[in-house]
């Protein structure tokens, strides 16, 4: 269930108080001196992966992680972060499951599903499509791949994972800013793309996916989310004999 209500989220205002400037060395110990860890405030937004697997007995989990992005259009590649459990205290269920099974799915989490992508947030020993109240998260089948997808998602990518890169934390347990680590190692699931799910209502009567209407939720510091709400277009710019280059851009008229 979850208890996350869109209507209270605040907007957050820029503090006109001038501060002096931080530098701070994290693997010295040291600390920002604010009130809250501001790291994670940096790279924004980034978007949610919201993740799909299926373990090896059959059960079905979904998650969302807010370190995701893709690694290549030319083939389609995808990767996501998911750091060590620490309710578990090992690599998250999602981990286990793409290592033991080779196989997930990225979900497209919209405005609208917001609440429900922070409900499969908890960690539980159990499916969490069916953590949401009224049924649960609707399931759809998948194409090429065993685990299921999320049915009213605008977007689904069914991936066969490439690779898992695990990131030591030398630290680890260490006593550093006044207590051990959060967290420990992290593991890198990069997988191919083998088949694209994309909701016909979010297509445009111009063949182009309709980012607007879909409002894709991003994870920005602290408890804060955001979503997209505007787009403006901007043509990179290339040498003249580039047509190699202009053709991925569009600039000859290919896409």
């Amino acid at each position: 269930m979850s208890t996350w209500n869109l209507e209270t989220i605040h907007t957050v205002h820029t503090n006109d108080m001038s501060r002096p400037d931080i530098f701070y060395e994290p693997p010295k110990g040291q600390r920002s001196g604010l009130p809250h860890d501001p790291f994670k405030s940096f790279v924004i937004p980034r978007p949610i992966g919201w993740i799909s697997t299926k373990s090896r007995d059959g059960k079905d989990n979904l998650a969302p992680f807010s370190q995701f992005t893709n690694v290549s259009f030319d083939p389609p590649t995808i990767l996501f972060v998911a750091d060590q459990s620490l309710y578990k205290k090992r690599s998250k269920d999602t981990v286990l499951n793409c290592a033991e099974t080779n196989e997930f799915v990225w979900n497209m989490v919209s405005h609208a599903q917001a609440a429900d992508m922070n409900a499969t947030a908890l960690e539980t020993w159990e499916d969490e499509f069916t953590l949401v109240e009224n049924g649960g998260i609707e399931k759809a089948a998948c194409r090429v791949v065993r685990p299921p997808r999320v049915a009213a998602s605008p977007v689904s990518l069914e991936c066969r994972v490439h690779s898992i890169v695990r990131v030591a934390n030398e630290h680890h347990g260490e006593a550093m800013y006044g207590g051990p680590h959060l967290v420990g190692n992290s593991d890198i699931v990069i997988g191919r793309v083998l088949g694209v799910h994309i909701r016909g209502e979010y297509i445009t009567s111009e063949g182009l996916f309709d980012v607007l209407k879909a409002a894709p939720v991003a994870r920005n510091g602290y408890n804060h989310y955001t979503h997209v709400s505007q787009v403006w277009a901007m043509q990179m710019p290339t040498m003249p004999g580039d047509s190699n280059a202009q053709r991925l851009l569009g600039v000859l008229g290919e896409t």
